[in-house]
């Protein structure tokens, strides 16, 4: 895709590696199959307190307990094999593309996964197994039907990402790209303010979309900043105990340091 002039150089510098040279772990050199996992997860909406008044901030379904959605999926893998032991061992690779092409999801015209029942409010893991599956189910790549005529997530995106006359999105364009960036990355001036909605990621086209009506409510409340933690994150000055003790609560609401201040500060100035 980069090579047809598809993806932006800059996005294709930052994601070309290990995405695009997947290797096979020294642990099983004897794997026979990827097992791909979906795990429903809800939004979670944080708050943090700021000059004498309580902001909550959201942070998207695929950000948050990564371990432990690998920890999960391994143990369901385990249970549903016994009494046979099998080995699965975490497999970095493109998951997405992995789920739409064994058939577990579809993509969006977002260019999300989506999964029956629970839309794109999931996290996917991938194992490595010795699992030798007697069926392949390995298939062209699918969109959900409604994507063909739908505008939903087109009009919704709040930087032109989504364009209706390509199926790949902009991704340089994409706010979530943007607001993933390390901090010392100002966000482009034809951003504009309004725009910013979570503080990593972006639910706009999420929340719009018509496959995530029975679950866009969908919300767990996790994590609680005080006014003197704000104020530490919004410093941007981080060392020593203090960040160590500040990146271990923020691990827990799938967030950490790198993002601080700015995408902090950009929502606390909208509000």
């Amino acid at each position: 895709m980069h090579s047809e002039g598809l993806l932006d150089d800059e996005f294709y510098r930052d994601f070309a590696d290990p995405y695009f040279t997947p290797r096979l772990s020294k642990s099983i050199p004897n794997a026979k199959s990827i097992i791909v996992v979906a795990v429903p997860q809800p939004i979670l909406r944080t708050t943090f307190h700021w000059e004498s008044r309580k902001v909550q901030v959201f942070v998207p379904p695929n950000y948050p307990d990564a371990h432990k959605v690998t920890w999960r999926a391994r143990h369901e893998l385990k249970r549903a094999f016994r009494p046979r032991q099998y080995k699965f061992v975490r497999a970095v690779l493109p998951v997405k593309l992995l789920a739409v092409k064994s058939g577990l999801a579809k993509y969006g015209r977002n260019n999300i996964t989506y999964i029956p029942k629970y839309g794109s409010f999931h996290r996917l893991t991938a194992f490595f197994s010795d699992y030798e599956s007697p069926n392949d189910n390995w298939r062209d790549k699918e969109a959900l039907p409604l994507c063909a005529k739908c505008r939903a997530c087109i009009n919704a995106c709040p930087t032109s990402a989504i364009q209706k006359d390509r199926f790949l999105i902009r991704v340089e364009r994409c706010l979530t790209y943007l607001n993933e960036k390390e901090a010392k990355h100002v966000f482009p001036k034809w951003v504009d303010a309004s725009a910013h909605n979570s503080i990593v990621g972006c639910m706009r086209c999420q929340r719009a979309c018509p496959y995530d009506k029975d679950v866009v409510d969908w919300h767990e409340d996790r994590g609680e900043f005080s006014e003197e933690e704000t104020a530490y994150l919004l410093r941007g000055r981080f060392r020593g105990d203090k960040a160590a003790e500040m990146q271990k609560k923020l691990k827990r609401v799938g967030l950490d340091l790198s993002i601080f201040p700015r995408n902090l500060k950009v929502l606390l100035d909208r509000e």
